[in-house]
């Protein structure tokens, strides 16, 4: 039995390769694409296994070398995609470059549950009658609140060990202002970066034992010496 036109296989494969491309940099391809090795192994195999009595024509032959060029083609633009995407990640890393050491304030920031308390730092910009340190989970679930009492401005580090048994994971921190029965969250995260790492294509800067998303911070000051 003869093996089927090559270019036929292409006309299957292509729209693949072509989503491929458009798809997120830094995506893997299916595993179901033909590379071009694959397709030149077909190629030959048609070629060695034709029927004498009815060969490949030129105008076959061409075809189907014309499919195999646009093939490698579309595999060199993903190259290029994916080369862009990293590319870009680290402009990103780059750019943010001029953070470290300076200090940062933002409304929220990470840290690692471990079951072992943990220093957590904020900053007061003005005082506070009622302050409450507030954890919530990946989801946003409010999960612990310890009170702080009365808060003058100034810089503080806060030892925390829930007052009931927390999952080992990540968690965020928030301040809260509890005056008049009301939770309202302040601006209060801060101290100096140390470090900026890349997490989903974001920065994420490093502040002592916690990290901050770069689109939650709320002031940037000037470098301390």
């Amino acid at each position: 039995m003869p093996i089927p036109a090559i270019a036929s296989l292409v006309s299957a494969v292509a729209p693949k390769v072509l989503g491929a491309v458009g798809a997120a940099a830094g995506a893997a391809a299916p595993s179901s694409t033909l590379n071009k090795d694959d397709f030149l192994k077909l190629l030959v195999s048609q070629l060695k296994n034709q029927d004498p009595l009815n060969p490949l024509s030129n105008d076959q032959f061409i075809q189907q070398s014309t499919a195999f060029s646009s093939l490698e083609a579309l595999q060199n633009i993903q190259k290029g995609v994916d080369n862009l995407g990293g590319s870009g990640s680290a402009q990103t890393l780059a750019s943010t470059a001029g953070l470290l050491g300076r200090p940062v304030v933002a409304s929220t920031a990470t840290f690692q549950w471990s079951g072992q308390p943990v220093s957590l730092p904020y900053t007061i910009a003005a005082p506070v009658a009622n302050a409450a340190l507030e954890i919530t989970d990946a989801n946003g679930k409010t999960v612990g609140q310890m009170p702080l009492g009365a808060r003058p401005a100034g810089q503080y580090n806060v030892a925390f060990a829930p007052s009931s048994p927390l999952p080992t994971g990540q968690y965020k921190y928030r301040i809260v202002s509890t005056d008049g029965g009301r939770s309202t969250p302040l601006s209060a995260i801060g101290g100096s970066v140390t470090g900026i790492n890349m997490q989903n294509g974001q920065p994420v800067l490093q502040v002592g034992s916690v990290t901050i998303n770069l689109a939650d911070v709320t002031t940037i000051g000037t470098p301390t010496n």
